[in-house]
């Protein structure tokens, strides 16, 4: 999504859109309905830095490493797949793993799992003291290597860990 800010302050999507709808209502009269019930200025939005938009772009080009599947909560059945490096987890949307619907999950970072290509191997931490790791309490600034079917339990949320690489198969760097 590309945020952009018109010249009266509007936040409109510019990847769907060439100008500003509430301006372009504005211009003809036609009043555009604030589903806040709110002024527009007045609301405060979160708009991706360049930063998180390159990060995004880069991470759809990445191979994937490993999953995590949701076994209990309201995202039970869904999956998340996991990169090389650091993979965030929470509930915001910019999040890595995006727990979008756990309102037991922190908005940024309630957990993060790490890939090391070097090592071939996964690690869990978090600077949160609610998450379990296999039924038990993980403390902050703790990192755990993780093994296959792992549960890592996050607020209500429960995550089984899926590894693909490790030491069985690793992406050849070149490709």
């Amino acid at each position: 999504m590309n945020l952009i800010k018109c010249k009266n302050g509007h936040y409109y999507n510019a990847d769907k859109l060439d100008t500003c709808p509430h301006c372009a209502g504005e211009n003809i009269k036609i009043p555009v309905a604030d589903p806040t019930g709110k002024d527009q200025t007045a609301i405060d939005t979160l708009i991706p830095d360049r930063l998180r938009q390159e990060a995004y772009e880069k991470a759809t080009n990445q191979k994937l490493t490993g999953w995590l599947v949701c076994i209990s909560g309201i995202m039970e059945g869904d999956s998340f797949t996991l990169f090389a490096g650091d993979n965030h987890i929470g509930r915001d949307t910019n999040m890595d793993v995006c727990l979008y619907k756990e309102p037991t999950v922190s908005r940024c970072d309630h957990a993060i799992i790490t890939y090391d290509n070097v090592y071939s191997r996964f690690t869990l931490h978090t600077d949160s003291d609610s998450v379990l790791y296999n039924s038990k309490a993980l403390s902050p600034g703790q990192h755990i290597k993780l093994n296959p079917h792992d549960r890592i339990t996050l607020g209500n949320c429960t995550l089984s860990f899926i590894p693909f690489c490790g030491e069985h198969f690793q992406w050849d760097e070149e490709e």
